[in-house]
């Protein structure tokens, strides 16, 4: 085995051991899949490494049984072996009506109709660290939140108990947006639908046909 190889997409000179390119996260040729080999002793070539996966616009649809690059779905860089595994479940936005009349039944239909799909989003070192430490000062904050209100009920101080009550609301609606890595736009039995991706990241993927 050499002691080094040459990317072929960047030319960059990697260790032998690497099994991916440092610079862009292209495989290592010698460790591309070889192929389906058939009863006859044919052998199908290996699938392109964006199979499953299609852009339509902003949008990323893919299969659910497809894999994504390993490059940051936020700025398209190369992150290594960093993953984030997420089970995504949708329903129709339609349903969100029967918030209005009663919030149990809304969360029984939604759980009964909803629709979900495993997937593994990459992201880069630094994005991944900004999401951890806005993950934290929301907990900071729903703490506060929390805590306040009791102790300024106690102490007389209403207004800022109310400022509490509120600060919980918004704590927790700060937390919900950060840990949404990506939106899902629809699932079906097929096919999910994601956006809040990097252009240049959807740019890579042939254009959807319907």
């Amino acid at each position: 085995m050499p002691a080094s190889w040459k990317c072929p997409e960047c030319a960059l000179v990697n260790f032998s051991a690497a099994s991916v390119c440092k610079r862009c996260g292209s495989l290592q040729p010698e460790s591309s899949p070889a192929g389906i080999v058939l009863e006859d002793g044919y052998v199908l070539p290996p699938p392109p490494p964006t199979a499953g996966i299609w852009r339509d616009k902003a949008t990323l649809i893919m299969t659910k049984d497809a894999l994504l690059p390993d490059r940051c779905i936020k700025c398209n860089s190369a992150t290594g072996i960093v993953r984030l595994d997420r089970k995504l479940s949708w329903h129709h936005p339609a349903l969100y009506i029967l918030i209005f009349f009663a919030l149990l039944l809304y969360a029984i239909v939604a759980m009964i109709v909803r629709k979900q799909a495993a997937v593994s989003l990459g992201l880069c070192s630094k994005h991944l660290k900004r999401r951890r430490t806005l993950l934290i000062i929301g907990t900071i904050l729903l703490v506060v939140g929390l805590i306040t209100p009791p102790v300024a009920f106690a102490s007389d101080y209403p207004g800022i108990a109310l400022l509490g009550i509120l600060l919980v609301f918004v704590s927790i609606v700060w937390l919900v947006l950060v840990a949404r890595i990506v939106t899902v736009k629809k699932i079906d039995e097929r096919f999910v639908w994601l956006g809040g991706i990097n252009k240049e990241y959807l740019a890579q993927f042939p254009a959807w046909q319907s």
